[in-house]
């Protein structure tokens, strides 16, 4: 009799143990990033620097991709901020360095960069940028 009672609470024991495993293992879980995107505006149009040449204009169109939902508001009451970063960091760009190859990417870091450091975000909101348009003339 003893034996059967020391089975029966032996396995008790192991199936509120797996149970307790199937249920709470799942809730530690990491969430996954939500990415949300921004427009800070139609276009950002500005001169960059010719090295003694005639000045051109540079038509930028930039999707800001932010990686946290709620942040609508903190970004529309910062759109000055962040379109002024944004066209100083393209006015400073040289005719030589947009058509190098391989520099968008460079260019999106520094901007992505430059917005975090700016707006004094805790942690790293901003980690994309995409351009729709750009176009020099």
């Amino acid at each position: 009799m003893k034996k059967v009672l020391i089975i029966v609470i032996a396995v008790v024991v192991v199936a509120g143990a797996a149970l307790y495993f199937f249920v709470f293992s799942g809730s530690d879980e990491e969430k996954p990033e939500v990415r949300v995107e921004y427009s800070p505006g139609e276009f950002f149009t500005t001169n960059v620097q010719v090295g003694g040449g005639t000045p051109r204009l540079l038509k930028a169109g930039i999707i800001l991709v932010v990686n946290a939902e709620g942040m609508e508001e903190m970004l529309t009451n910062e759109n000055a901020r962040i379109r002024d970063t944004i066209i100083f960091i393209l006015r400073n760009l040289t005719v030589d360095e947009i058509n190098a190859p391989g520099e968008q990417e460079p260019l999106r870091q520094r901007i992505i960069d430059t917005l975090n450091e700016r707006l004094e975000l805790e942690e790293k909101k901003f980690v994309g940028v995409l351009f729709v348009d750009f176009v020099m003339a």
